[in-house]
């Protein structure tokens, strides 16, 4: 009887250890959030199978009692902001787009626009999107300048 204690405990810290790790570390649905529902099945099913139906709902109200308080012990804890990044990202990618660059000028791309890529406009290369897909080596026309990228069409479709 002390044995299957023992065995009974054991089972239980395992299958805790394995839900903190699933819910605190390992992203989404992992090994551990498995094993840790197969752990508890099987100290609830060796609690009532070995030392009866009595020791069986002691076993559930001790796991469920354990699992609450040493998850919220958990998140109260600061070993959590230990772990937490506290950094802040305050800076913001410089504009490529030069000024040189207006509505109407002509350039050609130098990859596929699908629907974003980069062109060759007055020898700058720039972030560009088109309104359709526009292949390799296609002359396309500035439609609108953003502040990072520009909007392109096929010159082609001016004939249109």
């Amino acid at each position: 009887m002390i044995l299957d204690t023992i065995i009974i405990i054991v089972l239980l810290a395992v299958a805790i250890v394995l839900l903190l790790l699933e819910i605190f570390f390992l992203p989404g649905i992992s090994v551990a959030g498995i094993a840790s529902l197969v752990f508890y099945a099987v100290t609830i099913y060796y609690a009532f199978a070995r030392l009866g139906v009595m020791a069986g709902f002691i076993t559930i109200i001790i796991a469920l009692l354990l699992t609450i308080l040493l998850m919220w012990y958990f998140m109260r804890s600061r070993m959590l902001d230990k772990m937490s990044l506290h950094t802040n990202i305050d800076e913001t990618a410089p504009t490529q787009v030069a000024s040189s660059i207006q509505v109407g000028d002509k350039g050609v791309t130098l990859s596929r626009l699908n629907p974003m890529g980069r062109v060759l406009i007055n020898n700058v290369s720039v972030e560009a999107r088109a309104i359709s897909y526009v292949d390799e080596n296609v002359e396309v026309q500035v439609v609108k300048v953003d502040t990072t990228s520009v909007l392109v069409k096929p010159v082609a479709d001016d004939n249109e």
